[in-house]
């Protein structure tokens, strides 16, 4: 056996392990090391080449408040120190804050959080908790979402090529239309449509057994991988009306779209709806450490006091995780990122509109705050995909991996290798004007990479 204090490790070494020991995420396996980041530092990374790049992806919108901030790093050495972890059906401080200032900052009356470590996890356990809560099984989802890789959360990423491996469970799934008023799927315009989508999800709530057997929808409220699909201001209200109207809870996922990423605290406070159950990551520890949370409205959590919460898990409140937590939720407040998001947002979309007007390949450029996506098309007048959604999974030839693949040689990441066929730009909260400037002026070099695949 190999002395495991004395492994190898030059740069040939370690690239040597990436390819043959490691699983690269959603990909095929490659036969080269993907760059090694050695540093990071607010909306920058630096790669073992010694180069110097932007982060325009948030690392996938996670990193909201930038890399290696001090006070969430001395935090999570605080914490370290006095106690790492422990098991969770006892109290630690910092699960214990943690559960106040998510009461505090969430809408209307969410009150009961279970904490675990990540989005994925976070999802799960709100759909067991909607089973339980209701009695029923049938869960509502949309086309174009994604809600994490495991079992339960991935059979409810309807339209998402990568779950197409999946075997379905831990659910009974009924698939649903986005408010994709870019792509109608009947075939409509906003605003003479009369929200059809909102519709038709009445509808089959009531074909699917209404209130005897439909538990939930789950939703992005805006959509992230899939697309950056913004609803239409009355979309959410109606939503809303529907659920109420049939008994069926609303979870509204925001694991991307939370802590300030959209301009406001959550993306439901936009439009002023209190869902019955939401998820929540990336944003919460800013990717310092893994975590997750799942809190629901007062309610609901009452119920088992009385009913047992057939759910848990050993890391459950992990004691660091939270400590970092707790330390990233103040820096909001404190630096405006909040407020900064929505101004520089609004800023972004202003020129990420302009590339559309220069670039044949971007059909479309919509978003919420720092949220942007560009839509990217064969044609703009017929609006063909520039790329069929199965070319996500297969190989060869695929429009925008190349512009990724430009982006990187230009200094820059975006998040280009998502399943949809749109790019999504979503730096860091604490972004300036010039840094935009910078980023833009990147992409408009990298689009030149999918306008040759225009027809």
């Amino acid at each position: 056996m190999i002395d495991l204090k004395n492994i190898p490790s030059s740069k040939e070494d370690l690239d040597q392990y990436e390819v043959e020991n490691n699983f690269q995420s959603w990909t095929f396996q490659p036969s080269q090391s993907p760059l090694r980041v050695v540093s990071a530092r607010g909306v920058r990374f630096t790669t073992e080449d010694g180069r110097e790049r932007l982060d325009f992806s948030s690392c996938f919108v996670s990193h909201n408040i930038g890399h290696q901030d001090p006070r969430v790093v001395d935090a999570i050495c605080e914490q370290a120190k006095t106690l790492t972890s422990f098991a969770p059906s006892f109290s630690t401080r910092p699960r214990a804050l943690l559960s106040k200032m998510l009461a505090e900052i969430t809408p209307g009356d969410l009150s009961r959080s279970f904490i675990s470590l990540g989005g994925t996890e976070a999802n799960e356990a709100a759909i067991k908790i909607c089973h339980q809560f209701t009695g029923r099984r049938k869960m509502l989802a949309r086309y174009r979402t994604y809600h994490g890789g495991t079992a339960t959360s991935m059979t409810l990423s309807s339209g998402d090529a990568r779950g197409w491996a999946q075997v379905l469970g831990g659910t009974e799934l009924v698939t649903v239309p986005q408010p994709y008023c870019y792509r109608c799927m009947f075939g409509q315009k906003y605003p003479q449509c009369d929200l059809q989508c909102v519709k038709y999800v009445d509808e089959v709530i009531e074909l699917e057994g209404g209130e005897g057997k439909v538990a939930g929808i789950i939703f992005e409220p805006v959509t992230g991988a899939n697309g950056i699909i913004v609803p239409p201001p009355e979309y959410f209200p109606k939503l809303r009306e529907v659920c109420d109207k049939w008994g069926v809870l609303m979870i509204a996922d925001e694991v991307m779209s939370g802590f300030g990423r959209t301009g406001k605290w959550f993306a439901m406070n936009h439009w002023n709806v209190v869902p019955d159950i939401m998820t929540m990551a990336k944003g919460l520890t800013c990717g310092y450490l893994p975590l997750g949370a799942t809190i629901v409205r007062k309610h609901i959590g009452d119920r088992f006091k009385e009913q047992f919460f057939a759910h848990g898990a050993t890391y459950a409140g992990h004691a660091t995780a939270c400590a970092a937590a707790t330390a990233v939720l103040p820096i909001y407040q404190e630096d405006g990122l909040i407020e900064n998001s929505e101004k520089m947002g609004a800023y972004l979309l202003e020129k990420a509109s302009e590339l559309k007007e220069k670039h044949p390949s971007v059909g479309d450029v919509r978003g919420l705050g720092l949220f942007v996506g560009l839509e990217l098309v064969k044609n703009k007048k017929t609006r063909e995909p520039i790329m069929p959604l199965k070319a996500r999974i297969e190989s060869g030839v695929n429009p925008k991996l190349a512009v990724a693949k430009k982006l990187g040689e230009l200094g820059m990441m975006a998040m280009a290798a998502n399943p949809s066929n749109v790019i999504a730009l979503a730096p860091p909260l604490i972004v300036t004007k010039d840094e935009i400037d910078e980023g833009i002026g990147i992409m408009d070099q990298a689009l030149e990479m999918a306008d040759a695949f225009v027809e």
